[in-house]
C-alpha cells in the first residue's frame, strides 16, 4: 500500500528545506551560472538543490523511483518522484522573485497524485493530493469563476530555447491576445500554473516543457477545479518535451480552439 498522505507532508518538508537551502545561497551570491544549450541556463543551485531534495526523500522512501530535472539521481522504484529544483532558473540567477521548487510523485506515467510547490522568495507553499483539494499555505484555493475570454489574463511563454518555432507560436499568441483581456509571463511554469489554481489568471500555453516543469503544477491546479491538457495533437507527451494548454477549465475549450485553429 502506498501512503501518499506520508509522501505529501515528507514532500512538503523537503520543499522548504530545499527551497529555504537555495535562497540563501542565492542571497549570499554563493553561485555560478553554466549553459546547457542555447537559451538554456543552469546553476551549481539547482544541482545541490536536486540532490538534497533527492536525498532527503530517499531517506524516507528508498524504494521509490525519481525523476529530476539535472538527470543525476533518476532512478526506477515503487512509484516515481518527479522533481524541477529551480524551476525558473533565469529568475533565480537574475534576482527576479518569481522561482519555486516543485516536487510531485506519481504511479502512473503523466498522472501525478501529489503535488507541491514552494515559493520561497514569497514563503508561498502550494499543495495537492489527488481527490482532496488544493492548498496555499493551509488555506483552501479554487480557480477563478471567470468564464469569458475577453475578461481573462493569459501566460504566454514564447519559445525562446526553439527559435524556429517563433512565427507559428507568435501568430497563437496574437490570436489569443487579441481574445482576452491582457497576457502575461512570470517564467516559472509551476508558479504560473499555481496562479491559475488561486484565481490570479485564468490560462496558460506554452510549447516545448519538460514533464518536470509541470507535474507538481498539475496536480494543483486539478484539485483546485483546473484542467490541463496536451497542446499539441500531434505531439505525446515524454518526460523531456511537452506542450501544454492549462486554464480554470471554464475557458479550456475556447483556448484550445484558438491554439488548434478550430
Amino acid at each position: 500500500m502506498i501512503d501518499l498522505e506520508k509522501r505529501l507532508e515528507v514532500a512538503k518538508r523537503v520543499a522548504i528545506i530545499a527551497g529555504k537551502s537555495a535562497l540563501k545561497t542565492r542571497d549570499e551570491g554563493k553561485f555560478s551560472v553554466y549553459t546547457k544549450h542555447k537559451n538554456d541556463f543552469v546553476t551549481d543551485v539547482d544541482k545541490t538543490t536536486e540532490e538534497l531534495i533527492f536525498s532527503l526523500i530517499k531517506k524516507e522512501f528508498p524504494n521509490d523511483g525519481f525523476f529530476g530535472e539535472e538527470d543525476e539521481n533518476n532512478e526506477k522504484g515503487i512509484g516515481r518522484w518527479i522533481v524541477d529544483p529551480i524551476d525558473g532558473t533565469t529568475n533565480f540567477f537574475r534576482g527576479l522573485p518569481n522561482w519555486v521548487v516543485s516536487i510531485a510523485f506519481e504511479i502512473d506515467q503523466f498522472s501525478p497524485l501529489i503535488g507541491v510547490v514552494y515559493a520561497p522568495v514569497f514563503g508561498d507553499l502550494y499543495y495537492a493530493i489527488k481527490g482532496k483539494g488544493s492548498y496555499l499555505n493551509e488555506e483552501k484555493i479554487n480557480c477563478s469563476s471567470i468564464d469569458e475570454l475577453s475578461n481573462s489574463l493569459i501566460v504566454c511563454v514564447p519559445p525562446h530555447r526553439h527559435k524556429e518555432s517563433y512565427s507559428r507560436y507568435c501568430n497563437t499568441m496574437e490570436n489569443l491576445g487579441n481574445c482576452c483581456s491582457d497576457m502575461r509571463s512570470y517564467g516559472s511554469c509551476a508558479q504560473e500554473l499555481c496562479f491559475i489554481a488561486s484565481g490570479h489568471i485564468e490560462a496558460y500555453y506554452e510549447l516545448f516543457l519538460g514533464y518536470y516543469d509541470f507535474a507538481a503544477g498539475q496536480v494543483i491546479l486539478e484539485e483546485a477545479g483546473g484542467k490541463l491538457t496536451n497542446g499539441s495533437k500531434n505531439h505525446p507527451f515524454s518526460d523531456n518535451s511537452c506542450n501544454i494548454i492549462a486554464s480554470n477549465a471554464l475557458l479550456h475549450k475556447n483556448i484550445e480552439e484558438i491554439v488548434f485553429g478550430e
